[in-house]
C-alpha cells in the first residue's frame, strides 16, 4: 500500500515555522519518514493502516476525526524538527553541501541547535497529547487495541519514551 500522508504541504507550512519558500520536495521525504516511523510507532501498524485507508476514502468517524486533529500537529512539528538539518544541508555528489541564498545568512551551530530544540519541544508536546488522548480513549478505537500480529504494536510510551502511564 502506498503511504497516504495525514498532513499536507499546506498544513505543515501553515502550522509550523517552515516557510512558504521551502520547496515541498525538500520536506516531503521527511514527511513520509515521520509518519511511517513516529506516527506508526504510536498507533501500531494495524490501526495505522486502518486510519490511512479510512483517511484516504474519507470515511473517518467523528472519534477518528478528533484523533486526526491530534495526529496532525504531532506529525507536522516532528516533520519540521526532522527536516531542519536537510533543508540547510544536502548530500550532493561532492559531499555534504550547505544551502545559501543571496540575501540570507546561515545560522551558527548554537542558533541551529536552539531552533531544533524548540521544534523538538513542540513535537514532544503534541506527541504526548496524542498519546494521552489514546490512553484515555482507547475503547473508541477497536483497531488500536486489536493485536493481529502486524509489523508494529502500539508504543504506549510514544516514540521517545516519556514514562506515560498506559492501560493494557
Amino acid at each position: 500500500m502506498a503511504l497516504i500522508l495525514f498532513v499536507s504541504e499546506q498544513y505543515i507550512k501553515q502550522y509550523t515555522p517552515i516557510g512558504n519558500l521551502v520547496q515541498w520536495d525538500e520536506i516531503e521525504p521527511t514527511t513520509h519518514l515521520v509518519q511511517d516511523s513516529f506516527i506508526q510507532d504510536i498507533l501500531g501498524s494495524n490501526f495505522y493502516t486502518y486510519l490511512q485507508l479510512a483517511y484516504s476514502a474519507q470515511t473517518l468517524n467523528n472519534n477518528e476525526i478528533e484523533l486526526m486533529n491530534r495526529i496532525k500537529p504531532a506529525e507536522a512539528y516532528r516533520v519540521a524538527e526532522q527536516s531542519l538539518t536537510f533543508i540547510n544541508f544536502q548530500i550532493k555528489n561532492k559531499g555534504v553541501m550547505t544551502q545559501n541564498g543571496d540575501y540570507s545568512a546561515p545560522a551558527d551551530l548554537d542558533q541551529f541547535k536552539y531552533v531544533r530544540s524548540e521544534l523538538t519541544n513542540r513535537a514532544e508536546f503534541y506527541t504526548k497529547r496524542l498519546s494521552n488522548y489514546l490512553s484515555d480513549n482507547y475503547t473508541l478505537f477497536p483497531q488500536y487495541i486489536t493485536n493481529n500480529n502486524t509489523d508494529m504494536q502500539p508504543n504506549k510510551a510514544g516514540y521517545n519514551g516519556g514514562g506515560l502511564a498506559f492501560w493494557f
